[in-house]
């Protein structure tokens, strides 16, 4: 400490100290009045949304579980189509239509896929032969297109048509 202070000096600089502390406690006293007002307006929004999201998640699942269970109950339309007999081409455009629009295909999966799902609709397992005349009389027609053309060893690759 400088020892040529006098005591009005050290006085007046401790006053302004103290004026200055007493300015910013006032000042956050008013800052803590806010921020407690604030937070309960906070807290209480939030105890609302709370609220409202339970309850809304609470009826979407009511909801989830009763489409579910709707759609347990409705037999699916293979099985009510079950005993009719199909002819391949119409399985195959079937097939075709649920692909999506740049999804490739080839009749060896086709015919798998056919075998899968539709064996009991057909007298005889399709082939991948079978499959292919039908995606030829499909291409004719403009159902499909060619992606890439078949060789000895490859099989062609089609997409659905637009």
């Amino acid at each position: 400490m400088n020892p040529d202070l006098s005591i009005a000096q050290v006085l007046s600089d401790l006053e302004s100290q103290i004026a200055h502390h007493e300015e910013r406690e006032t000042f956050h006293a008013g800052q803590e009045g806010l921020h407690r007002s604030q937070r309960e307006v906070h807290a209480g929004e939030l105890a609302r949304l709370r609220e409202r999201y339970e309850s809304f998640k609470a009826a979407a699942q009511a909801a989830g579980a009763e489409v579910r269970r709707g759609a347990a109950l409705r037999p699916a339309q293979d099985d009510v189509d079950a005993n009719r007999r199909s002819t391949l081409s119409k399985l195959v455009a079937r097939l075709i239509e649920q692909k999506g629009e740049d999804e490739p295909f080839g009749p060896t999966a086709l015919a798998q896929e056919i075998n899968d799902r539709y064996a009991r609709r057909l007298r005889n397992p399709a082939r991948a032969r079978s499959v292919s005349m039908a995606l030829r009389r499909l291409l004719a027609e403009g159902s499909v297109q060619l992606v890439k053309e078949g060789r000895a060893f490859h099989e062609a690759v089609y997409r659905r048509g637009t």
